[in-house]
């Protein structure tokens, strides 16, 4: 049988099926909530925007409201359009409504050990326990002298090739990580291991983007055999499955083997004190087992270095295409700081135009911008509408952060819209409501992260000015802000300029 005559009959068959089990769940006959008209059997498949998603999803809620209903070859899709439907959902109905999609690459690659793909329950609840236990706001202020250090050498190797700006920026986030995952503090080994995790988490966020692959909409495409033309995205994904498998267990038994070697890093990590403890006559039963102390340690080290140095980069721009808010930065630091040492994490409640900046970072450019979906548990009736079971459920957090009615300006970068009178103001709608999900499923390495951007943004400007790059004439060439738009939207490259303060200021990091 011809490949697409192959597509079109599992095509049919599917779709099928789904209509007639959609009639025996909604008894009562409740209303989809509102949507675009899709196709037959195809739905809204070809309706599903590839590029700058959440704008086009922004667009349908002002036309459909602020739940939108799409389905995709039977495969229902619910985009939120507001904060307030969206908390509505996640909390005060976590229970039916914090589940992960099954997802096609399930079929080829084991999800099961990371808890941020696992459905919500017992075992969900557990793992996320030990994850909190080293990363609460508490916890990651031992992780700070860590974090000083790399901030250090990040602008030490600016001052040494600012060109590879990206490169330094990506690689000092990845190393704070790998040394508060694993407490490893070889920085050639960190490279490669930030490199191997931006590699898998890339291409795996490529390949669960709905209808981005024609396997996503088709997955009974995973039965054709291998042999079969068009069947090469199998291997594809068994090799992912391989590298996920290797980059869990690797880090996790050479810190086991620096520990029976008697290598122990000077700071406290995760992988060591975990290893400590299952060690122990009596493992406390907060962890478990071995495999859970593997897959926390993993999990932090995969999905941190990502969307942080997503955030990192476009700081990097902002301040690039802001000169006046560098000069503010600036003078609050002179004023707070002095010019005779770097700016610690310590110093964050002295420093609110920086943390003003750093909320306007994740305000400003969306990281996750359409969060990371969620499933409904079961069959449901909310609102006089029906959800079927394994809905995805996407938020729109970009539509969020940038609604007209909340922020004044909103496509602009405006720190002081989060100052009032010196301080931060509370009662603005604070970028956490969204940038780091919702609900029970918020990101427990969101302090992390935070004290890491700021700390960033901080030794940045105490030490340089970042401009825009110039041509051979000197006249500063325009910058462009493109973000992608992949699962995680990370800026694409661009170039800028680091120019030391004085020479002093260089020398504090000497």
């Amino acid at each position: 049988m011809h490949p697409a005559a192959l597509v079109a009959a599992g095509g049919f068959v599917w779709a099928v099926k789904n209509i007639a089990e959609n009639k025996k769940k909604n008894p009562r006959g409740l209303p989809l909530p509102p949507g675009p008209h899709g196709l037959p059997l195809l739905g809204n498949l070809f309706q599903l925007p590839q590029s700058e998603q959440w704008k086009a999803y922004q667009a349908m809620a002002k036309e459909y409201g602020d739940m939108v209903y799409l389905e995709a070859m039977g495969q229902p899709i619910i985009i939120l359009g507001t904060l307030e439907r969206t908390e509505d959902l996640m909390e005060k109905h976590a229970t039916m409504y914090s589940d992960r999609p099954t997802l096609p690459v399930g079929q080829f690659i084991d999800l099961s050990h990371s808890f941020a793909m696992m459905n919500y329950g017992a075992e969900w609840r557990h793992d996320r326990r030990v994850f909190h236990q080293y990363l609460n706001h508490n916890a990651v202020v031992q992780y700070h002298p860590i974090m000083e250090q790399e901030a250090i050498t990040l602008l030490r190797r600016l001052s040494e090739n600012p060109g590879d700006f990206r490169n330094h920026v990506r690689f000092t986030l990845g190393s704070i990580i790998m040394r508060v995952a694993y407490g490893f503090d070889d920085a050639e080994a960190n490279k490669r291991l930030v490199s191997d995790a931006e590699q898998l988490v890339s291409t795996f966020t490529d390949a669960i983007v709905p209808g981005r692959y024609l396997f996503n909409s088709f997955p009974v495409l995973g039965n054709i055999p291998d042999w079969f033309p068009g069947a090469g995205f199998k291997q594809k994904f068994r090799e992912l499955n391989d590298m996920n498998e290797h980059m869990l267990s690797s880090p996790f038994e050479s810190a086991k083997k620096n520990l029976s070697e008697g290598v122990r890093s000077a700071y406290p990590n995760m992988a060591t004190d975990l290893i400590d403890k299952l060690q122990e006559e009596s493992t406390p039963s907060w962890i478990g087992k071995e495999s859970v102390a593997r897959n926390v340690c993993g999990l932090a080290y995969l999905t941190g270095a990502d969307t942080t140095v997503s955030s990192a980069w476009a700081l990097v721009f902002a301040l690039a295409t802001h000169p006046e808010v560098q000069e503010k930065a600036r003078e609050e630091i002179d004023l707070v700081i002095g010019n005779d040492r770097l700016p610690q994490l310590s110093d964050r409640e002295s420093l609110p135009y920086i943390s003003a900046i750093v909320k306007e970072v994740s305000r400003w450019h969306s990281v996750v911008p359409l969060g990371l979906s969620r499933a409904s548990a079961e069959d449901s009736e909310y609102n006089g509408y029906f959800i079927p079971k394994g809905t995805y459920i996407m938020m729109n957090t970009w539509a969020f952060m940038h609604d007209p009615e909340v922020f004044e300006e909103p496509m602009d970068f405006i720190p002081e819209r989060y100052l009032k009178d010196g301080k931060i103001n509370p009662n603005v709608r604070d970028p956490e409501a969204g940038a780091f999900g919702y609900g029970r499923r918020i990101c427990p390495g969101r302090h992390l992260s935070n004290d890491a951007i700021f700390l960033l943004a901080a030794s940045l400007l105490a030490v340089y000015h970042i401009t825009p790059p110039k041509d051979d004439s000197g006249v500063p060439i325009p910058m462009s802000f493109t973000p992608s738009s992949d699962v995680v939207s990370t800026p694409l490259p661009y170039q800028c300029e680091f120019t030391p303060r004085s020479s002093k200021h260089m020398a504090l990091f000497q």
